[in-house]
């Protein structure tokens, strides 16, 4: 049996991690620090754990051209994702520097890098239409909006399962679009606080059975350390958190996206598909960093043994 395909569109961003020792950052108080790195971060965070969890994932997207691009690419590659589609554009990477104290407290500083191409290229359309998973983002819908529109519908046209993670910035795209790329999407993943700025307020009950009629299959509305609500139009369930000791919270809902993701495309149920997810979720909070940071199978996998979670990676 092949294994799924997971495709990603969009700008690919590159997170450089700063491990502050603590907030605030104040003028002529100077912090040493044990090291700074450069990882994938966002999408590619995504196609990182699922690559890990045995999916065949290709990266569609741009990186400028320099440093950053290359770091990002070169780390893709040698988490097995397929990278050949890339485009190297002139210009900047988009790069999120991430300061991170001991407490796993964090704060975003970014800076958006080239554009990208104004339409999805004629190129990627073909592994568009004949993926398992098709995805994208908020962060990339604010930058580039229209390629990621028309990957979303034009996966969705051809019987593509599709998802989408809104992320926090979505606020900034008109409502008109934001309502076509929800039609299109099959597997709505979000936070509680994203889910609010989308349909306004309401318990995560409301907020889930307003955002299924706006097109969705089924929601996974993430809620921190109270688990998270997944909801169909025929079930619904909430999927506690794992505690662990934090150390950095940065990228764990991705991995969260990935690990429910390829769950359901190996064709788990959705109950353990969502286990998988917070178990993925659970490590990622307990490391720092992002990126190759992200959890490893073999750390998913004596996550579940230790908890006797019974779920089978052996896929």
């Amino acid at each position: 049996m092949p294994r799924p395909t997971f495709v990603t569109v969009g700008g690919i961003v590159a997170d450089l991690i700063v491990p502050v020792q603590s907030f605030p950052i104040t003028p002529q108080v100077h912090q040493v620090v044990e090291r700074l790195f450069v990882e994938p971060g966002g999408l590619g965070n995504c196609l990182v754990v699922a690559s890990r969890l045995g999916l065949h994932t290709t990266a569609l997207g741009w990186v400028g051209q320099d440093i950053f691009g290359d770091q990002i690419v070169s780390s893709l590659r040698q988490e097995a994702v397929d990278v050949e589609h890339v485009l190297r554009l002139p210009g900047r990477s988009t790069v999120s520097t991430v300061l991170v104290d001991r407490e796993g407290q964090h704060v975003f500083v970014g800076s958006m890098g080239v554009r990208g191409p104004d339409h999805l290229p004629a190129e990627w359309q073909p592994i568009v239409e004949n993926a398992t998973w098709v995805m994208s983002d908020g962060w990339v819908l604010v930058q580039n909006p229209d390629p990621i529109e028309e990957a979303i519908v034009h996966a969705h046209a051809n019987g593509r399962t599709t998802a989408f993670d809104p992320g926090p910035l979505l606020h900034r795209v008109p409502g008109e679009r934001i309502a076509r790329v929800l039609a299109a999407t099959t597997v709505l993943l979000l936070t509680e606080q994203e889910a609010v700025r989308l349909v306004g307020s309401g318990s995560p009950g409301q907020l889930t059975k307003t955002l299924l009629a706006r097109g969705p299959s089924l929601v996974a509305l993430k809620r921190g350390v109270e688990g998270a609500l997944i909801v169909t139009r025929s079930e619904s369930f909430v999927q506690p958190a794992f505690p662990v000791t934090v150390r950095d919270t940065t990228g764990a809902g991705d991995a969260f996206d990935a690990a429910f993701i390829a769950g359901l495309a190996f064709g788990m149920p959705a109950s353990s598909a969502a286990t998988l997810a917070a178990v993925a979720g659970a490590v990622a909070v307990s490391k720092l960093g992002t990126g190759t940071a992200m959890p490893t199978r073999a750390e998913i996998s004596a996550f579940i043994a230790a908890h006797h979670l019974g779920i089978d990676l052996e896929v």
